[in-house]
């Protein structure tokens, strides 16, 4: 395979030697308002799938990332590729393939060819009316732009929604920008950034009206200016105070503290149940996650084990297919490192594969805290919130039959069609082009790359529902034969592209270097 072994430091062996201390850390499953489909009748191979029992994974795994948090690393935080917390959780996961009795469990080594972001430290201040506050919710952009060791104090103008209108009659040149996200969205709005940065301004501090006051992580944006998001509290106090503040405008006073490692790692984790035959199924699950990461990982990822339990309990030569897992480095870094490998070598690994599935945010609740104008009201939906799903695209009916078939039976909410125009979205975007997927996933779920993505925030009753409704679809599949789910590759969508050029020695070999 072209493969190294994870081999952990003893400080990390020693510190996850415990896995019972771990469970007793984890709080009972909530959610017991949560609605529950029962198991439908004719469907009883499928009652050992028990989502409080998935739903323990999700917390554990939110564990890892606050012990990383807890142990240096107050603002940074999560199960982020190539930092501890990545290697206490492949260590977690592989605990988990051999506990359930997966063959050739084992981590991969992926080295990385291009550096990664790490903000060290930040600080936002708003300074008016004779008092500074801090500003705990502000949180930079992945590879947002640092203030090089300094300090900066800029007065702060509000521009509204940052539209041409906004900026009629207001001068930001050289000013940070205060301005509200139309959409509750962890990312900034590219378009928006750019008209603010073609107006002058020397910063760009952004906030929506979704209620509390989140940290929020923001994928990369073309900014090229110290650059944050707020959360809805301190937007609202910066906001009011230049609203009452037009003699003497309040100032912001940040800094941002940037690193950019080289040389890093990460890890593919592998499983494998043989089957009958050598034709594969693929079950796979991105690790990582900022914070928490609860919804967004944790919950595929306890999907993924729910699926190699249940099928692991069943007779090899009642497998018709070899099913292999993988619980991959992820995406919220500057690389994929490890899709892009998979990607790569996909003439040996997916060469025989009837299905992939991507297991990725399925079960996904909706949570408000006090609402910005209703302030009465406050809690949490009683039921997942609707999915977009993917399965095979319009060259493959069968195969979008049996997904739409298997989610009404087991009662997954999803939107009415399939999502083909992206391939399916999320991590499947990567695969979908050369091999036959089915993913269920929710991307706008109100607590996506914040901190309050907590446990809390995903419903046993959704992991149940859809860890059962892919353990269908994959029953149904295994009926069909290889060559009726195969296609050619879909070169117009192709994600090559993403592959480091001259780099023969790593597509070999993850664990070698590459410099593109």
């Amino acid at each position: 395979m072209g493969r190294s072994f994870f081999r952990p430091g003893l400080a990390l062996s020693i510190c996850f030697l415990a896995t019972a201390a771990m469970a007793q850390d984890i709080p009972p499953t909530p959610g017991n308002d949560l609605i529950h489909m029962p198991l439908p009748k004719g469907e009883e191979a499928y009652r050992n799938i028990d989502g409080k029992h998935l739903w323990r994974y999700v917390a554990e795994q939110a564990k890892i990332s606050r012990d990383y948090r807890d142990n240096g690393h107050p603002q940074w935080w999560g199960r982020i590729v190539g930092t501890s917390a990545d290697e206490a959780d492949v260590q977690w996961l592989l605990n988990k393939y051999r506990q359930i009795g997966l063959a050739d469990a084992h981590a991969q080594t992926v080295k990385f060819f291009r550096p990664q972001y790490e903000p060290k430290s930040w600080s936002v201040a708003l300074a008016g009316a004779g008092k500074t506050i801090k500003l705990v919710s502000a949180q930079p952009p992945y590879g947002g732009v640092g203030t090089d060791g300094k300090e900066l104090e800029l007065e702060v103008v509000y521009v509204g929604l940052a539209s041409e209108a906004d900026f009629a009659g207001r001068d930001v040149r050289g000013k940070a920008v205060l301005y509200v996200k139309e959409l509750r969205n962890h990312n900034l709005d590219p378009d928006v950034v750019k008209r603010i940065m073609a107006h002058g301004a020397a910063a760009i501090f952004a906030f929506d009206l979704g209620g509390e006051n989140h940290n929020t992580q923001a994928y990369p944006t073309p900014s090229n200016i110290p650059t944050f998001n707020l959360g809805t509290e301190d937007g609202k106090v910066v906001r009011d105070m230049i609203g009452t503040s037009a003699s003497a405008p309040p100032h912001l006073q940040f800094r941002l503290d940037v690193e950019r490692p080289i040389d890093q790692k990460s890890y593919l984790v592998w499983g494998t149940l043989p089957g009958a035959t050598d034709d594969t199924v693929y079950v796979v699950a991105h690790r990582d996650g900022w914070f928490e990461g609860s919804g967004d990982n944790a919950s595929g990822v306890a999907v993924m084990l729910g699926l190699a339990e249940h099928y692991a309990k069943i007779p090899k030569a009642q497998r018709r297919r070899t099913i292999i897992f993988i619980g991959t480095d992820g995406h919220h870094d500057n690389g994929t490192f490890g899709e892009n490998w998979l990607i790569a070598n996909r003439a040996r690994f997916f060469s025989k594969t009837a299905l992939l599935i991507n297991a990725e945010h399925p079960a996904e609740i909706m949570r408000h805290g006090v609402h910005a104008v209703r302030d009465h009201y406050a809690g949490a939906t009683t039921a997942v919130i609707p999915n977009e799903w993917y399965a095979g695209g319009a060259s493959r009916p069968q195969l979008t039959r049996i997904a739409g078939e298997a989610f009404r039976t087991f009662g997954v909410p999803v939107w009415e069609k399939s999502d083909d125009s992206r391939l399916g979205g999320g991590d499947m975007v990567e695969f979908s082009w050369f091999v036959p997927g089915v993913t269920v996933e929710s991307n706008d779920f109100d607590n996506m790359h914040t901190d309050a993505d907590t446990p809390e925030t995903v419903a046993w009753t959704g992991l149940e529902a859809m860890t059962r409704a892919y353990a269908k679809i994959i029953d149904e599949v295994n009926r069909i034969p290889l060559k009726d789910l195969q296609r050619p590759e879909d070169t117009a969508h192709a994600r090559t592209n993403l592959l480091p050029a001259h780099c023969e020695a790593w597509i070999k070999d993850s664990s070698a270097s590459c410099t593109p």
